[in-house]
Formats: C-alpha cells, sequence, structure tokens
C-alpha cells in the first residue's frame, strides 16, 4: 500500500508541470482574444470617412470658387485677384455637377497673382497669366493661413505664425517644416481652373 501511494504521489508530481503548462496555455490564448476583441470593437469605435464628390481632392477641370464672403460658391474671376495680392480662399466645384468640393478641409485653396516675371521658374511652371494656387493648410499644424503680409507679399498663418513666400514656393519663417503645397491651374475665359495634382504633401507635416 505504501510503494502504491508513493507511486501515486509521484504520478501527481509528474503531471503538475503539464498541467500548470495547459493553464498558462489558456490563460494566454484567453489574453489574446481579449487583445483581439478590444481592437476589434475600438476598430468599430473609428469614424468611418465616406468618399462623396464634396470631399473628393481637387480633379482636373474643376473650376475654383469663393470659400468666403458674399460671393461664396461663385466662380472666382482672373479680374477679381489684384496684381500684387491679397489672395482669394476658394474650394474647387464640379463644372457640371456644380457640386462644391467643401467638405474636406484640406481643399481649401489660396489663390493670388503676382507680377509673372516675380516667380520663381519651378513655380511658375504652374502659373497661369499671373495667377496661383497653393493649399491653405498650414505644413505645421494643420491651421488654415489666413493672413496676408502686404508689406513683404508673404502669408502667414495665424495659429504659429509660419511664413510662406509664394513667389518662390518657400517657408520664410516660423515652425512649418515644408512650403504650402502648390495645385497646377491654367485660365479658361476669365475661370481659374485645376490642371494637375497638389505637387506636394497637404496639410500638417510633423
Amino acid at each position: 500500500m505504501e510503494e502504491r501511494g508513493a507511486q501515486t504521489e509521484e504520478a501527481e508530481e509528474r503531471a503538475m508541470p503539464t498541467r500548470r503548462a495547459v493553464l498558462q496555455a489558456a490563460i494566454g490564448t484567453a489574453s489574446i482574444f481579449t487583445a483581439l476583441s478590444v481592437l476589434y470593437v475600438g476598430a468599430g469605435l473609428i469614424p468611418r470617412v465616406t468618399k462623396t464628390p464634396e470631399n473628393a481632392p481637387p480633379q482636373v477641370g474643376d473650376i475654383l470658387v469663393y470659400a468666403t464672403g458674399d460671393k461664396i460658391n461663385q466662380s472666382v474671376q482672373v479680374t477679381d485677384l489684384p496684381e500684387g495680392g491679397p489672395f482669394l480662399l476658394a474650394f474647387p466645384m464640379d463644372p457640371k455637377t456644380k457640386v462644391v468640393r467643401n467638405k474636406e478641409l484640406k481643399n481649401t485653396l489660396l489663390i493670388l497673382k503676382q507680377a509673372p516675371s516675380s516667380y520663381d521658374p519651378q513655380v511658375a511652371a504652374h502659373v497661369s497669366e499671373g495667377v496661383v494656387c497653393y493649399s491653405a493648410i498650414c505644413t505645421h499644424l494643420g491651421c488654415t493661413v489666413s493672413l496676408w503680409e502686404a508689406s513683404q507679399k508673404l502669408l502667414r498663418c495665424p495659429c504659429h505664425g509660419a511664413l510662406y513666400d509664394p513667389r518662390l514656393d518657400k517657408v520664410v519663417g516660423g515652425p512649418a517644416p515644408q512650403p504650402l503645397a502648390q495645385l497646377p491651374i491654367r485660365i479658361e475665359g476669365s475661370q481659374i481652373v485645376v490642371a494637375g495634382e497638389f505637387l506636394g504633401p497637404i496639410g500638417a507635416q510633423v
């Protein structure tokens, strides 16, 4: 009897590591499933952006319309832009459907007119009749560039003072890490028309 009891104790001792391993594996598996469940639920809480014509990026052939003021959603005419500034804020609009792409902040554009000879050659390649178009979203933290420094003909972001020179496509002051992205345009009649995709990244780059 004593010998049989000893054998039983030995068998139980040998089984303990196996049981422990099985238990640990079960706990580990449960933890994985719990983590996956949390991730799945969390992913379900992230709002999904539905693509619509209103939030699509500027398309070749879109015309530029006023983003603010009494003429909001009306076509910007070349004659509306005084040479030397200031600039106007605009959105692209599908000329066929009349859908204004104003449901996406990154579609906010700024347009201004300077003497054609004042532009850097790289910028001038996508300028039409002295009119240039840029993203209006600051590359620092994504604020809208909305101030005009008339004495220096510079664009200023009101949030942290980033300064951009639209003639050189260059940051000349403040914390912005990159210049504003230029959008190629052409003039058709008196309307300003999108002629290509943005030539750089849009919005905050930090």
